[in-house]
């Protein structure tokens, strides 16, 4: 698998005449590989793009690259980064979760988060998971999907209200 994934690689750096060193690093979670690739270098500011829009392309085609080269059955996610720009990028979105999770428990009401990506949503909800008294869930479709950070109070509260509401009925 290795092997595939790097000559495939090398044809695709080639190809887009991409001057830079760049590192592999398969990791196996739960039945999962997970293709890490790294490159390190001068002036990459072109890889990364507007806003990573580059790097989410560039890690897109090598995915679908990938799909056509491994057989069918392999379950795979690849993740690209240049420079550490996604690393960084995800320290801030996890920064902003905690921030927000801290309003929403402050408030006790839901948080709205702005559109992200299926990766940064991810980060959200991975940054966020580890609290009781938090939870999150993505809504929306397409472009406007975004994640909900609920207090579990409030979640409490709803369906406290609810219950209250049909004995009321009664």
């Amino acid at each position: 698998m290795e092997d595939t994934i790097k000559k495939e690689l090398d044809t695709l750096v080639k190809l887009l005449n991409i001057d830079s060193e760049y590192s592999i690093e398969v990791e196996e979670v739960d039945g999962v590989s997970y293709i890490n690739v790294s490159f390190e270098g001068q002036d990459l500011g072109y890889l990364i793009g507007n806003h990573g829009k580059h790097l989410d392309s560039f890690q897109y085609v090598f995915s679908l690259v990938l799909r056509k080269k491994l057989p069918q059955d392999t379950d795979y996610r690849v993740v690209m980064d240049v420079g550490g720009y996604k690393e960084e990028k995800n320290r801030k979105i996890e920064r902003l979760a905690m921030q927000k999770a801290d309003d929403a428990r402050i408030l006790g009401e839901t948080i709205e988060l702005s559109p992200m990506s299926p990766s940064d949503r991810r980060v959200v909800h991975m940054a966020l998971q580890v609290f009781d008294d938090i939870t999150t869930e993505s809504t929306g479709e397409g472009r406007e999907r975004r994640v909900m950070i609920i207090p579990t109070e409030e979640i409490k509260d709803t369906s406290e209200d609810s219950e209250s509401g049909e004995e009321n009925e009664e």
